[in-house]
């Protein structure tokens, strides 16, 4: 489990603060991180115009590789970082299509911008766990 999941997680990683003791463990965040990235692709998916098909499935092949990713499998470093910085780069250029209404879906810019900030949270903390 990860340490956002559960009430009882969340006590535990407060306690783990107020010790100062802010390390994040990268399998907890690997495993979090990566059911959250395949569900912004999923939704990604089925908010773009049906027409969009070749953006639609390579959101749902972006949804299967994190899903794929187990936490045994989220431990391998360059799995993890080519899946996120290719999701980062698509999110990136998604979101600029739609503000420039190149992309025609119902994904409001601050959704995009919103998925793009979480992966970029996901980013930063992957970040902080290659620093132990």
């Amino acid at each position: 489990m990860g340490p956002y999941r559960s009430g009882f997680h969340r006590k535990k990683r407060l306690g783990e603060f107020s010790k100062g003791k802010v390390e994040l463990d990268r399998s907890e965040v690997v495993d979090f991180w990566s059911r959250i990235m395949a569900e912004h692709a999923d939704f990604i998916a089925h908010l773009l115009d049906p027409e969009e098909r070749m953006l639609i499935e390579k959101a749902m092949d972006t949804s299967k590789a994190w899903r794929k990713l187990d936490r045994k499998e989220g431990l391998n470093r360059a799995a993890v970082k080519v899946n996120l910085e290719g999701f980062i780069a698509f999110k990136k250029t998604a979101g600029q299509g739609i503000e420039a209404g190149q992309i025609k879906s119902i994904i409001h810019p601050a959704l995009a911008d919103h998925v793009l900030r979480e992966a970029l949270k996901f980013s930063d903390e992957l970040k902080r766990t290659d620093r132990k």
